[in-house]
C-alpha cells in the first residue's frame, strides 16, 4: 500500500513531536537539579544520563580542554543493559577514550562548532581508526562556561544516521545550559568554600582572642612570682564572699600573714633566692587550704587569706598548721641552710545576735573593717618579736 502525503506528513509531525518532547524531558531534566545542593559530579551526571534516557543512544562523554589537549571527566554509557556512571578515574568509560572518539573531539575542539559525523565508515579520517563494535554516529559540541570554550559535548550512537538537523540546533543549545549551569555550581561552590573558609579564620581568630582574653584576664588576677591570685582579685571576690557570708549568717575569718625578717633574706642571699622562698612559702599555705579558701599576694612578702564557714578556733587550727609548716621549710645557700618564720593577725565576721537583727555595714565596708582588725593584730604580733598569730580586736 502507497503512503499517502497525509499519512507521511503525520508521521513527519509525529517524529517531530518525539524529539520535541525528548528535548524538553533533557532540559528539565537537567533544570530541575538543586544546584545548591549538588555538587558538578552530581550536575554532569544527570545531564549526560538525561540525553542517554531520552535520545536512545549508546554513549555520552564529556571532554574538558586543558593545554589544547582533551581530558575525559564523565561519561554515561550502556553497559550489558545497566546504565553506568563513571567520573575521570573510576570506570574504563571515562580511562579509556576510543581512538575513533578521540580524533573526533579533536576535530570538535580545532572547528569550535557543533560538528556531525553521520557514518563513520564513510568519514576518510575516521574510517582508519574503526575498530569492532566502534559506532557509526557522532555528534559533537563545544562546552561554552563563561563565554569560554572549555570543552567538549559528545553523543555516540551505534547505527548510522542517527543524528538529524533537530539533533544539530537542540545539542548546542543543551551544550550551553549546562556551560551556564556548571559556572553557576562552580561560582555558588567557590563562594560557598571561601565562606567556609573565612568561618573557619574567623572561629580562629575568636578562639585566639578568646584564649588572648583569658590569659589577659588570668595575669589581671594571679601573682605572676607565686601564682596565687593577687590583691585586686583577693578583694573583689572577698567582698562577694563577705556578702554570701552577712546575708546567710555564716561564719567567715580573716587573715593577713607577713615573713619574718625577710630582707635579711634578700640582702644575705639575693633576690633570686627571695624569690625562690616565696614561691615556696606560697605553695606550702597552699597545700594547707581547703578549695574554698582564698589564698592571695597582695603586697611584697605579705599575704591575705579568707576563709568561709570558718569561725576563730577554725582560723587559729589553721594558723598552727601554716606555722608548722613554715617552720619545716629550709634553703640552702653555700652550703648554709636557713629558714624563715611568719607573723599573722587574724580577724572574723560578726554574727548578727538575733535571727532578725541585721548588720549595717555593707560587704565592702565589712571586708574593710575585717582587713582593718587583722592589719592591727598583725602590727602587734611584729612587736611582739614575730613568729605568732594574734586575734585582732572586733
Amino acid at each position: 500500500m502507497k503512503t499517502t502525503p497525509l499519512n507521511k506528513t503525520f508521521r513527519e509531525m509525529t517524529a517531530v513531536f518525539d524529539e520535541l518532547l525528548a528535548s524538553l524531558s533533557t532540559l528539565k531534566g537537567l533544570g530541575s537539579l538543586d544546584l545548591e545542593q549538588c555538587g558538578e559530579g552530581r550536575l554532569l551526571q544527570e545531564a549526560l544520563t538525561s540525553l542517554v534516557e531520552n535520545y536512545g543512544i549508546e554513549r555520552c562523554a564529556l571532554f574538558f580542554v586543558e593545554n589544547g589537549r582533551e581530558r575525559p571527566v564523565a561519561a554515561v554509557a550502556w553497559y550489558n543493559s545497566v546504565l553506568k556512571f563513571c567520573g575521570q578515574g573510576e570506570e574504563v568509560c571515562c580511562d579509556e577514550v576510543p581512538p575513533l572518539e578521540a580524533a573526533f573531539v579533536d576535530r570538535v575542539i580545532r572547528s569550535g562548532e557543533v560538528r556531525i559525523c553521520d557514518d563513520c565508515r564513510g568519514d576518510d579520517e575516521l574510517e582508519a581508526l574503526i575498530e569492532r563494535d566502534s559506532p557509526r554516529s557522532l555528534l559533537g559540541a563545544p562546552l561554552v562556561v563563561g563565554g569560554e570554550r572549555v570543552g567538549v559535548l559528545l553523543l555516540v550512537a551505534s547505527e548510522p544516521q542517527r543524528f538529524g538537523a533537530w539533533q544539530q540546533r537542540f545539542i548546542p543549545l543543551f551544550a550551553l545550559f549546562l556551560g551556564q549551569a556548571l559556572m553557576s555550581s562552580r561560582l555558588m561552590h567557590n563562594l560557598e568554600n571561601q565562606v567556609r573558609e573565612r568561618t573557619v579564620q574567623l572561629e580562629k581568630v575568636l578562639r585566639e582572642t578568646h584564649d588572648l582574653k583569658e590569659r589577659y584576664q588570668s595575669l589581671a588576677m594571679v601573682d605572676a612570682l607565686t601564682g596565687l591570685y593577687n590583691r585586686r582579685f583577693f578583694f573583689s571576690e572577698g567582698s562577694l564572699v563577705v556578702a554570701r557570708a552577712l546575708r546567710y549568717r555564716h561564719a567567715a575569718a580573716f587573715m593577713i600573714l607577713d615573713l619574718d625578717s625577710f630582707k635579711r633574706v634578700n640582702d644575705c642571699y639575693g633576690h633570686g633566692m627571695g624569690d625562690q622562698v616565696l614561691r615556696d612559702f606560697a605553695e606550702g599555705l597552699r597545700r594547707e587550704l581547703r578549695e574554698t579558701d582564698i589564698l592571695a599576694r597582695i603586697g611584697g612578702e605579705e599575704f591575705a587569706l579568707l576563709l568561709s564557714g570558718t569561725g576563730i578556733d577554725g582560723a587559729l587550727e589553721l594558723a598552727g598548721r601554716l606555722c608548722r609548716a613554715v617552720r619545716a621549710l629550709t634553703w640552702s645557700v653555700n652550703g648554709k641552710s636557713f629558714g624563715i618564720t611568719f607573723s599573722a593577725g587574724v580577724a572574723t565576721l560578726p554574727l548578727s545576735s538575733e535571727p532578725g537583727e541585721t548588720l549595717d555595714l555593707g560587704r565592702s565596708d565589712m571586708l574593710e573593717q575585717l582587713f582593718s582588725q587583722a592589719d592591727k593584730a598583725l602590727y602587734e604580733a611584729k612587736a611582739q618579736g614575730g613568729d605568732r598569730v594574734l586575734v585582732g580586736a572586733s
